[in-house]
């Protein structure tokens, strides 16, 4: 339960940096929308030039970021991707015992390539992220995460299919022995419009996370299910 902020940043942010990814042509500004029951997670991609973005997003869960992402289109058919993103949210440890203001900072760095066919896409891709909590004296979190990830979409001419796996590793190096270790396998399925709706692109996802034993303090297999959609201003 301690650690269901966590699962819900595996599950939301990452799923829609590669939303974005679903509009490729030139934009002015890419403001992203995630709903799901008290949840609300909000991003907003604005190009620096032309193939840099900047990303600053928030959450009901008092997480903030900004972001830099770079894409390079090396032919028609492949793309390179890359975007890092610094975090702060509050310390789940203190907020718990009601100790507001103390922070958790996290540093992820994301790559990926994609491939695009006529009527699909596939895309492979690796994080990195160093997460750490506000104190110098104890660390309860101090993680390296990783991950590689799959993810495939069709396009239809209305709507689009995708999905995508990624396994994670966790790596803790807190004063917590073994406190965020862990392996664990998260599962996407996403079914979206391809056209707008006064410029909202709405979307449905199911989400499966399933750890291999204990990772990040969770130790059970969980199925959400998220309204979500992507206000485009071009």
């Amino acid at each position: 339960m301690l650690r269901a902020h966590y699962r819900n940043r595996i599950m939301k942010k990452l799923s829609i940096v590669c939303l974005a990814s679903l509009l490729s042509s030139p934009a002015l500004a890419d403001v992203t929308v995630s709903i799901e029951k008290d949840f609300l997670e909000i991003g907003l991609y604005a190009p620096l030039f032309d193939n840099t973005y900047l990303f600053v997003g928030a959450d009901t869960d008092d997480w903030l970021g900004v972001g830099l992402g770079f894409r390079h289109d090396l032919n028609q058919q492949w793309r390179l991707n890359a975007h890092y993103e610094y975090g702060l949210y509050d310390d789940w440890l203190m907020h718990e015992i009601g100790v507001d203001g103390v922070k958790t900072s996290s540093h992820q760095l994301d790559l990926s390539l994609t491939r695009y066919f006529k009527h699909a896409s596939l895309k492979i891709g690796a994080t990195g992220e160093h997460i750490r909590n506000g104190f110098t004296w104890l660390t309860v979190d101090d993680v390296n995460k990783y991950s590689v990830y799959l993810g495939a979409a069709y396009y239809f001419e209305h709507v689009y299919l995708s999905s995508k796996y990624e396994h994670y590793l966790a790596v803790d190096k807190s004063h917590m022995e073994d406190f965020n270790q862990g392996h664990a396998n998260v599962w996407e399925f996403s079914l979206g419009s391809m056209h707008s709706l006064f410029n909202f692109y709405p979307y449905v996802k199911v989400s499966v996370f399933d750890p291999n034993g204990v990772y990040y303090g969770q130790s059970n297999s969980d199925v959400t299910f998220s309204i979500n959609g992507t206000f485009s201003f071009r």
